[in-house]
């Protein structure tokens, strides 16, 4: 009787001290999950009119606002704030955008995660605009 109880209060705290642990572990399956499966739509820059647009995008820690400027059918600078636990180079990505128009660029190394959300806020700012029509990457 006494090892039965001994062995119940042992998995009791086992649990109680594994939970956080335990919930850690999914929300960052979770994490992975979504940042996997973010899709990144482009827009027709070209038919955008001149003007700035707003958009924001967050996946857990990751959070990122642009202002995109659109100038003649180009874009000509973004604005970011990019709230992140690591991914510092990721900043780098809206220079690629801007260089080659298009949000079908390729992602920094090392910044892969934050370079997603970055993109999507992007895709957001412009593709919430009828004339962008947005299409699949």
């Amino acid at each position: 009787m006494k090892k039965g109880l001994l062995i119940a209060l042992g998995v009791i705290v086992l649990l109680i001290v594994l939970r956080p642990f335990a919930r850690e572990y999914i929300d960052l399956i979770n994490y992975n999950r979504e940042i996997e499966n973010l899709q990144i739509e482009s827009p027709k820059i070209e038919n955008l009119q001149d003007g700035e647009y707003e958009g924001e995008h967050t996946v857990y820690a990751i959070e990122a606002r642009v202002r995109v400027r659109i100038h003649s059918g180009e874009i000509v600078a973004i604005d970011l704030e990019h709230e992140h636990e690591r991914g510092y180079n990721a900043e780098e990505i809206t220079e690629r955008v801007i260089h080659a128009q298009s949000l079908g660029v390729d992602m920094v190394t090392g910044a892969t995660q934050s370079s997603k959300v970055i993109l999507k806020s992007i895709e957001k700012a412009l593709c919430d605009l009828e004339e962008a029509s947005c299409k699949g990457p």
